[in-house]
């Protein structure tokens, strides 16, 4: 069947989604990626999904399924009471109109995650699928009222059915632990004590989360006619426990722990125990494979492979009411958890997550909607002075195939803005940073002066450090290996920490060691327990792509040695608006620093900045060196002072700083089209050098197309045959110069212009000219 699965980003859906996959099933996620980030363990299987609140699915989303599961739901009794009305409009208002808009598209099987959780305060009666309904809960008073509603939607074309799960436990790629068994384990693992929270008699039924997943494979494959407009009971008959008894459970399964009852411990209403008979006897093939002893055992081996400590699990990663006030605190979700920032897409499903994220399009109108501006990602003050707007544009590392040209084609603004509190220049983010960077088009090594740079660099640290064998060094965002395989070589243990996929099996061919993940204060915690703190780490040209600013730099704070260095090179503010630099400029780079703000950053998470060296790579670049603040072995440098008081001469600190630089990229557009319409207008062929994101920048900010520019060339043959992003302009071998000798040739990565005019002395042989187009258009013989 072809199956949309909402909330397969969650707690079940992230085990349900595969065994589906295995079954034969074609699976489609909509998910509003609200707890995206509370991961555990292994990576869940990678699924197509629709990116979007469940409160605006539209029948046009469900063309084409088979059946629709759906799991989404404010699922915790604490995140249902922090906004009930919230609770009532997702799970139960959102819930029907879903109900509705499948029966509509010519859905043909609606399963319905309920919840035992609706028989609410039961006492010890066992209690079948026709008890009377006492919810206690928000949550529990939605999944009565959406199974009425939907109830009244069956009919011969539209088949819904009602699963109420029990109390759901066990591991979990998106785990939870506000739910009994995996609370209870967890305390007992990281404090040893296993803590009651309420008086331990309350009775609940329990069912492991990977036997949910099989009720629901076994209702989807059941006979219309056995699940029509049924309800069942989820979980075992023996499976129902007083909450003390799943402790002693516990406290068996972890030696040394011993049971405690919470300060605040008291009676709890919600106590029910369920017959689980009518599913058994209408659907014999199912047959739950777990108890709460093996569970609690998964849970206990799977909790010390993690490493789990008790700051991680009672952190918000793993607590749904924690991790949502977090999201709030931040101004990222509003108070109707809906988001502020980062809006999630109604879009088409794509292949695989994570899937692409733009602002939403309101329904029936087809205009743009205006999402409220997001709050400077550093210090959370409204952004309200613009820098400079270069219109709309594509990502400028999404080359195209041949097959995509005729394919509609993201663009979003791409306005610049500076926070007038702490003065960082940033962009909004449109889409995630894992729709950019899971695979990614640019390979370092292919830049020969980058890869020298590089190797100048690693032996600058081994020596200043003295870094031997027993040290390491750490790279973020380590790309092809191009910095790392130079330590590797001499014989310092090193690691990579790497998103993209494709980028890093190149690392790997040349023998440096590499984790495809994204970096933060979570995987920081989780290097340092397997692979010990760095006593170097290093970040080139990364901070600027990192849309959670803190939570990067935190994590540096983290995975750092004692006495250890981190260096951190980006473009430095002052050369890009000095030089002319807006091609720099684009959706991947969502910030772009001084060192006055730099400084402000690192300091908020306890480290300093201790020295500076100024660079001349990428038209103009900083390497800092940042320490902890309290590694006072390491005084803050001259140099640091030094520019320190040149950017305040300057005026970084002041707004009027920024805004004259808009004026400034105006007229480099002028200067470089009257350049181009002149060339055109007297017959001359002109090509371009590169595919960087840069030029991609310059070339649709200018709407420079196949009209100017016949092709570009590339060394890197991951982009050789496809097309650039918005122009659609060819990208080919450089060879095809020789055999078109063009009288021009537009260099675009203009940083490496005196590199790339050595590589192609071979074009003045036909009297051909080279363009430079930053800061200010030259032609050079």
């Amino acid at each position: 069947m072809k199956v949309l699965l909402t909330g397969h980003q969650g707690y079940i859906g992230s085990v349900m989604a595969p065994m589906l996959q295995a079954a034969g099933h074609d699976v489609t996620g909509l998910d509003s990626h609200l707890f995206e980030r509370c991961t555990f363990g292994d990576e869940e299987v990678a699924i197509g999904g629709l990116r979007m609140d469940l409160r605006d699915v539209q029948p046009e989303h469900l063309e084409g399924f088979d059946a629709v599961i759906h799991l989404a739901a404010i699922s915790n009794d604490p995140v249902g009471d922090l906004n009930p009305a919230g609770t009532y409009e997702i799970n139960h208002a959102a819930s029907v109109r879903l109900a509705e808009a499948a029966k509509q598209a010519g859905v043909g099987r609606f399963l319905f995650s309920s919840s035992c959780s609706l028989y609410g305060a039961a006492g010890t009666a066992i209690l079948d699928e026709d008890a009377a309904f006492n919810p206690v809960t928000p949550y529990g008073t939605s999944k009565v009222w959406v199974e009425r509603d939907v109830a009244a939607l069956a009919d011969d074309d539209f088949c819904p059915t009602y699963l109420r799960n029990a109390t759901a436990y066990g591991a979990s790629p998106r785990l939870r632990a506000d739910v009994v068994v995996n609370n209870l384990v967890g305390f007992a693992l990281t404090t040893g004590e296993v803590l009651l929270q309420s008086d331990g008699t309350p009775w609940r039924p329990l069912v492991h989360v990977s036997d949910i997943a099989r009720a629901f494979l076994a209702v989807l494959a059941a006979p219309r006619e056995v699940v029509h407009n049924q309800a069942f009971n989820v979980g075992a008959s023996t499976e129902n426990y007083q909450i003390r008894e799943i402790a002693e459970i516990v406290e068996a399964a972890v030696p040394g722990s011993v049971i405690r009852f919470a300060d605040e411990a008291g009676p709890d209403l919600r106590s029910y125990r369920v017959d689980c008979g009518k599913l058994a006897a209408a659907l014999p093939a199912f047959k739950p494979q777990w108890t709460v002893a093996r569970g609690v055992e998964q849970l206990v081996d799977a909790y010390r492979r993690h490493g789990l400590t008790e700051q991680e699990f009672t952190g918000p990663r793993f607590l749904r009411i924690k991790y949502i006030r977090k999201l709030m605190a931040e101004g990222r979700v509003g108070d109707d958890l809906r988001w502020l920032a980062d809006p999630p897409v109604a879009a088409e499903p794509v292949a695989a997550e994570p899937v692409r994220v733009a602002p939403a399009v309101a329904a029936g109108d087809g205009a743009e909607a205006q999402p409220a501006r997001q709050p400077c990602r550093f210090c959370g003050a409204p952004l309200e002075q613009t820098m400079v707007d270069l219109g709309m544009s594509p990502l400028c590392e999404s080359y195209l195939t041949a097959a995509e040209l005729d394919r509609m084609e993201p663009f979003y603004p791409l306005c610049v803005y500076v926070c007038g509190s702490c003065f960082l220049v940033q962009l909004q983010q449109y889409v995630s940073a894992e729709d950019i960077f899971t695979e990614y088009a640019y390979f370092s090594s292919y830049s020969d002066s980058w890869v020298d740079h590089a190797r100048r660099y690693a032996d600058q640290m081994i020596e200043r450090l003295d870094l031997g064998p027993r040290s390491l060094v750490v790279e973020l965002a380590s790309n092809d290996g191009y910095l790392l395989q130079h330590f590797v070589q001499r014989g310092v243990p090193s690691l990579g920490i790497e998103p993209a996929a494709n980028v890093a099996a190149a690392a790997v061919e040349r023998g440096v060691p590499t984790r495809v993940e994204f970096f933060g204060e979570q995987s920081a915690g989780q290097l340092l327990a397997e692979e010990g703190a760095a006593d170097l780490i290093a970040a080139n040209n990364v901070l600027a792509q990192v849309p959670d600013l803190n939570d990067f730099v935190a994590g540096i704070k983290v995975l750092l040695a004692p006495g250890g260095v981190a260096t951190v090179e980006f473009p430095h503010l002052g050369r890009l608006i000095e030089g002319n630099q807006f091609d720099t400029i684009y959706h991947e780079h969502f910030s772009y620093f001084s060192l006055y703000t730099t400084e402000r950053v690192f300091g908020a998470h306890g480290m300093t900045i201790f020295d500076v060296d100024q660079l001349p790579t990428h038209g103009g670049s900083l390497r800092v060196y940042a320490r902890h603040a309290e590694d006072e072995a390491k005084p803050v440098t001259e140099r640091v002072e030094a520019l320190r008081r040149q950017e305040l001469d300057d005026g970084v600190n002041r707004l009027d700083y920024y805004r004259s630089f808009g004026q400034q990229v105006i007229s480099t557009k002028h200067r470089l089209l009257e350049f181009l319409i002149a060339a055109k207008a007297e017959g001359r062929s002109i090509a371009g050098y590169g595919a960087p994101g840069k030029g991609n920048t310059l070339l649709n900010y200018c709407g420079i197309r196949t009209d100017f520019l016949d092709y570009t060339v590339d060394r890197n043959p991951y982009k050789q045959g496809r097309y650039l992003p918005g122009t659609h302009i060819p990208i080919l071998h450089p060879d095809r110069l020789r055999e078109t000798r063009p009288d021009y040739v537009l260099i675009l990565p203009w940083n490496l212009a005196d590199e790339i005019m050595r590589q192609l002395a071979f074009v003045r042989e036909w009297g051909g000219r080279f363009v430079v187009p930053i800061p200010k258009v030259q032609v050079v013989s």
